[in-house]
C-alpha cells in the first residue's frame, strides 16, 4: 500500500514539474512579440501590460483548443512571426497618437478577416492541397531558415545585447553562458529526471543566478486583483484597403507555418502521421479571431516546440494542457504577469538554444534521403540562397514597397519556404512535361513503324 502512495506521489511531482516546465516554455514563446509591437507603437506602462496578459491569454486558449479539438499535438500557439511583422512594419510608417491608435484598429479588423478567411480555407479542404507541397526538400528547408531567421536574436540574447543597452556585458554574457552550459549538461545526463526537466532547471538555475547578482529589474506593478481581460481594448474594429490586402496575403504564410510545426511535431514526439489539417485549420481561424477581438498578437502553431519536445522527451498531452491553464490563469493577474515576465531575457534565450539544437538537426535529418539527387540538391541552394539573403534587407529598404507584399519580403523564413514550394514544383512540372513528350514521340515512332510495316505487307500481297 504505501509502496503504492509512493509511486502515485512520484507521479504527481513529475506531473506538476511537467506542467510547469510547459508553462515556462510558453510564456517565453509569448514575451517577445508584445513587448516589441508595444515599443514600436509607444505603448505607455499600463498598456504594456494589458497587451502582454491578452497576449498570454490567447496564446493560453489557443494551444488548449488546439491540443484538445484541432490538431491534438502538444504545440505551442505563439504569437505569428509574419503577424507582429506587419505590426513593425506597419507602426514605422505612422507617427505615435492618434494615427497609431487607428493602426491598431485596423489591425483588429485584419486580425477578423483572417479568421474568417483560414476558416473558409479550412472547411472547404484547401489545406490539404496545400499538405502535399511539404516534400522532405520543403521541410528541411523551413526548419534551416527557422534556426536562422532566430539565431541572430537568441545569441545576441544570450551575450546580452538589448538588456540593458545595446552592448555586449561580461556581467550579463558570463550567468547566461552558464546557464547554457548548465542545461546542456543537464539534458545529456543519463537520469531521465534531469533530461526530461533540462529546461526548467535551466531557467530555475538562470534566475538564482541572475538574482544572486542583482540583475532582475524591479516589478512596476503590484496589482494583485484579477483583471479579466477587455474585448477590443484598441477600440472598435476598423476596415481598410491594404489591411484587407494584407491579410489576403498573409492566410498561407499561416498556413504553412501551421502545416509544418504539425509535421514536424509528429516526427518529434514519434507519432505517426494523421489527416488532422482541416480540424487544425478551423482551430487556427477561430484562435485568429481570438486575437482578433482581444487585441492581441494573431498565434500560430510553432514549430520549435519540437526542438523543446526532443531535448525533454516530453510527448504527453496531459502536463501540456495544464501548462496552458496554469498560463490563462496568470495572466489574470497584473502581478503574476509581470512577475513572469521578470524572467531575464538571456535565461529564456540559453535554454532555448538547447531546444533549437535538435531543431536543427531535425532540418538536417530531413535531407539525409535526398543527398544524391542534384535536383532536389540545387533547389534547396536556391531556396536557402534566396531566404537567407531576404533577412538581410533593411526594412528601411521597403518603405516604398506596396504594403501587401511588405509582409512577404520581410520574412526571410517565407521567402525561402515559398521559392523551394515553386522551384521544385517548377523542376517537377518540366520534367513531368518532358517525360509525357517523350511518351507521346514514342507512340507516334511506334505507330509509323507499325504503318510502315503495314504498307509492305500490303505490297507485298499484290
Amino acid at each position: 500500500m504505501k509502496s503504492s502512495q509512493l509511486t502515485r506521489g512520484k507521479t504527481s511531482i513529475r506531473l506538476a514539474l511537467a506542467s510547469v516546465q510547459w508553462a515556462f516554455f510558453i510564456l517565453t514563446g509569448g514575451l517577445v512579440a508584445p513587448i516589441v509591437v508595444a515599443a514600436a507603437f509607444h505603448l505607455t506602462g499600463p498598456e504594456t501590460v494589458g497587451l502582454l496578459q491578452r497576449t498570454l491569454a490567447v496564446i493560453g486558449v489557443s494551444s488548449l483548443l488546439q491540443v484538445l479539438f484541432g490538431h491534438k499535438l502538444p504545440i505551442l500557439e505563439g504569437p505569428a512571426g509574419v503577424w507582429w511583422g506587419v505590426f513593425i512594419l506597419l507602426a514605422s510608417s505612422v507617427a505615435a497618437g492618434p494615427a497609431s491608435v487607428t493602426l491598431l484598429q485596423q489591425m483588429e479588423m485584419g486580425l477578423l478577416i483572417s479568421g474568417v478567411l483560414i476558416l473558409l480555407l479550412s472547411v472547404f479542404r484547401v489545406i490539404a492541397h496545400v499538405k502535399k507541397l511539404f516534400t522532405p526538400v520543403v521541410i528541411g528547408t523551413y526548419l534551416l531558415l527557422l534556426i536562422f531567421q532566430f539565431s541572430s536574436s537568441i545569441v545576441k540574447g544570450i551575450l546580452g545585447v538589448g538588456y540593458s543597452d545595446s552592448y555586449i556585458h561580461a556581467q550579463i554574457a558570463l550567468p547566461a553562458l552558464a546557464t547554457l552550459v548548465f542545461t546542456f549538461i543537464c539534458g545529456r545526463l543519463k537520469n531521465v529526471f534531469f533530461r526530461n526537466f533540462s529546461v526548467l532547471l535551466g531557467v530555475m538555475f538562470g534566475y538564482a543566478l541572475f538574482g544572486l547578482l542583482g540583475l532582475i529589474p524591479a516589478f512596476t506593478v503590484r496589482q494583485m486583483s484579477l483583471t479579466l481581460p477587455s474585448l477590443f481594448a484598441w477600440g472598435k474594429p476598423e476596415f481598410n484597403g491594404g489591411i484587407l490586402l494584407t491579410t489576403l496575403v498573409i492566410a498561407l504564410p499561416l498556413l504553412i507555418n501551421m502545416i509544418a510545426a504539425i509535421v514536424i511535431v509528429e516526427k518529434a514526439a514519434g507519432r505517426a502521421a494523421q489527416n488532422v489539417y482541416r480540424r487544425a485549420g478551423v482551430v487556427m481561424g477561430i484562435n485568429q479571431l481570438l486575437s482578433g477581438l482581444f487585441s492581441a498578437v494573431g498565434c500560430v502553431s510553432n514549430s520549435h516546440t519540437a526542438g523543446f519536445i526532443a531535448s525533454t522527451q516530453m510527448t504527453k498531452r496531459l502536463p501540456f494542457i495544464l501548462g496552458c491553464l496554469i498560463i490563462i490563469a496568470t495572466s489574470f493577474f497584473p502581478f503574476f504577469t509581470i512577475a513572469l515576465a521578470s524572467i531575464p531575457v538571456p535565461v529564456a534565450f540559453a535554454v532555448i538554444f538547447y531546444s533549437f539544437t535538435h531543431l536543427l538537426t531535425a532540418g538536417l535529418r530531413e535531407y539525409e534521403p535526398i543527398l544524391h539527387e542534384e535536383k532536389k540538391l540545387l533547389v534547396i541552394g536556391v531556396a536557402l540562397f534566396a531566404g537567407v539573403g531576404s533577412m538581410f534587407i533593411p526594412a528601411a529598404s521597403l518603405a516604398h514597397t506596396p504594403d501587401v507584399m511588405k509582409p512577404i519580403l520581410n520574412n526571410g523564413l517565407i521567402v525561402g519556404v515559398l521559392t523551394s514550394i515553386l522551384f521544385e514544383q517548377g523542376i517537377r512540372g518540366k520534367d513531368t512535361f518532358v517525360s509525357w513528350l517523350q511518351t507521346r514521340s514514342n507512340q507516334q515512332q511506334t505507330f509509323r513503324e507499325r504503318n510502315s510495316k503495314h504498307g509492305v505487307n500490303d505490297q507485298s500481297v499484290l
